[in-house]
């Protein structure tokens, strides 16, 4: 990279930069505050679940253990494209070439990515991205959450407890089969989340 032009950009340039892409005007005033803050923080939105759409729609129908395949699948080819766009960031060298590698790590651009890995419509990937996210982070209160060893027993008892009904509220999308196929490799894809989110942060030089 030439010098002069640091890989480490100004979180509000960055912004600037990425809503200049999505055709929101300098001050972001054109744009809405969603899409302001869009991919500031994939891990908090990978952990909210989908809302149950219509009943026989395809994209909210309940999960089945296949789609934890899926997802994973979905997970591993968005982290490689993210890791891409990434190294694209460490040569740019121009603006332009680090707006396109910016918008590389973009969780908006590497969705389509992942759905594809994973065999399914863009949507329908999105659902069960979401869902999963949800379970296993329920699943693994201990990963990038509260430290469990600090707590007494009691109060482990009831993160446990709540935990145990917010995995009851999400049934509807994601049956008690799925969740106890999702059991044994809880751990591992719950890692795997954290490992693509912190990719995302490194891939835009934050």
């Amino acid at each position: 990279m030439p010098r002069g032009f640091p890989l480490r950009m100004p979180i509000r340039l960055l912004t600037g930069l990425l809503l200049a892409a999505c055709g929101g005007d300098e001050s972001g005033r054109d744009a809405p505050e969603a899409d302001r803050r869009a991919g500031s923080d994939t891990h908090a939105a990978a952990r909210a679940p989908a809302a149950p759409g219509r009943p026989g729609d395809p994209v909210s129908a309940p999960l089945a253990v296949a789609d934890i395949e899926r997802w994973e699948k979905g997970m591993a080819a968005e982290l490689s494209a993210v890791q891409a766009a990434g190294a694209k960031l460490g040569t740019a060298r121009s603006g332009e070439d680090t707006l396109s590698a910016l918008m590389g790590v973009q969780e908006m651009t590497t969705t389509p990515v992942g759905a594809r890995a994973a065999g399914l419509d863009l949507d329908r990937y999105k659902a069960v991205r979401s869902n999963l996210a949800a379970a296993v982070s329920y699943l693994t209160p201990h990963l990038g959450g509260i430290d469990t060893t600090m707590l007494s027993p009691a109060q482990r008892e009831e993160m446990r407890r709540m935990n145990a009904a917010q995995l009851e509220g999400l049934k509807d999308v994601v049956p008690a089969d799925v969740i106890e196929a999702l059991k044994p490799s809880a751990e591992a894809l719950r890692k795997k989340e954290m490992e693509l989110a912190g990719a995302r942060m490194k891939g835009a030089g934050i």
